[in-house]
């Protein structure tokens, strides 16, 4: 038996429930571990906990993905995603959340 020893991640997906954000969505669905849990705020239904969410983040495109609240990435990601440390490690250097 193999242990993992991922650690588990929260992905908030911000999204306009279009093709290009629907597509991102499934490929993170795709790509997650089984811990990790993934958030979609559709901006077509806002509330003020996404208005909320969106002002702290700084969302102003969509998709933006925001990870653990300390990473954030705007529009289609140019790596694949698949869940590892490696993956977040570069995330964290490449696109932290300012």
């Amino acid at each position: 038996m193999t242990v993992s020893t991922n650690k588990h991640h929260i992905i908030e997906i911000f999204s306009a429930d279009c093709h290009l954000c629907k597509h991102i969505v499934d490929d993170i669905q795709i790509g997650k571990c089984e811990g990790c849990n993934q958030i979609v705020y559709n901006i077509n239904n806002v509330t003020d906990k996404i208005k909320s969410k969106m002002r702290d983040y700084g969302v102003k495109a969509v998709p933006t993905i925001i990870i653990d609240g300390k990473i954030k990435v705007v529009s289609i990601p140019d790596f694949p995603w698949i869940c590892n440390e490696e993956l977040y490690k570069k995330l964290k250097s490449e696109y932290p959340l300012e």
